[in-house]
């Protein structure tokens, strides 16, 4: 695949953001990255990119092309990927199931590198706190078709992606309700997805777990793809010498965009047997 060569052609998509650029117009620029790296970081989100987006957030899995491209970045030396979500950690190995990953839990508050599992410490305290909140959300929303409340031990979700959309508002009341009433300032609301994100008091998110990566590897090339409201910081923290690719249409801080999930599976694809070419050479003494 040329770098004249469009591959967002083989996906099924609509434009519908045109003031941040396709990574497709800009490929000549991303390959020109590629070519002078030592090595590539490559950073992505799960859901929403590895996988496609579900109405049931138990549902996801990375699509069987993702699953390819990652063994094979993972199989080359100089590459080093991580998958970096808003899911627990225990979730996401479990989904992904590919050994010699870099996996980053809750927004970066659990880290699973080179097979080393470390916790925040700010989350470990917070995590009754949460689990409280979650129990009395259990209950504040029971009679509300289609909500879920996640419990993912150091941060929680409730989804709301199901529930009619007269009764989001309620839904996003008794949230707000319930962390004033028993978060006790250890506990804060974040918005997702047609969802919100209970997570510790914590100067930490995925910008911070990227940092982290970045000095396992330091000097090579990061790259990071994902298309949540959260992916914002790993997109600030590697800017402006990363490679950042939004998916979805929303306003973002990336470089680049693609216009959804299957569109970044070609993304992906196309850096697996065209891109990765550019670093099979000797790195810089």
């Amino acid at each position: 695949m040329s770098e004249h060569d469009n591959p967002s052609q083989t996906a099924d998509t609509t434009d519908t953001r045109p003031d941040t650029p396709l990574v497709w117009d800009h490929l000549r620029t991303v390959r020109r990255q590629l070519r002078v790296a030592d090595g590539l970081l490559f950073g992505t989100d799960f859901d929403g990119t590895l996988s496609p987006i579900e109405e049931d957030p138990e549902a996801p899995e990375p699509t069987a092309e993702n699953l390819r491209s990652l063994r094979t970045l993972r199989d080359h030396p100089q590459v080093r990927p991580a998958v970096i979500s808003g899911r627990g950690l225990a979730d996401l190995r479990e989904r992904v199931g590919i050994e010699g990953v870099d996996y980053v839990g809750n927004h970066g508050l659990e880290l699973g590198i080179d097979g080393r599992r470390e916790t925040h410490p700010d989350a470990a305290v917070a995590e009754p706190k949460i689990e409280e909140i979650c129990n009395e959300l259990g209950r504040r929303l029971a009679d509300i078709e289609g909500t879920v409340v996640e419990n993912k031990g150091v941060t929680a979700t409730i989804h709301y992606r199901m529930v009619d959309r007269e009764e989001v508002e309620t839904v996003r009341e008794h949230v707000f309700d319930a962390v004033a009433e028993r978060g006790d300032d250890e506990v804060e609301i974040h918005d997702g997805k047609e969802s919100l994100e209970l997570r510790p008091a914590a100067d930490w998110d995925k910008g911070s777990a990227i940092a982290q990566l970045q000095e396992h590897v330091d000097g090579w090339q990061p790259l990071y793809i994902g298309d949540d409201t959260t992916d914002e910081a790993a997109f600030e923290a590697i800017t402006p010498n990363g490679i950042t690719v939004h998916v979805g249409d929303r306003e973002t801080v990336a470089d680049y965009r693609v216009r959804s999930p299957a569109e970044a599976e070609v993304f992906v694809r196309w850096l697996v047997t065209d891109g990765l070419t550019l670093l099979e050479r000797e790195p810089a003494a």
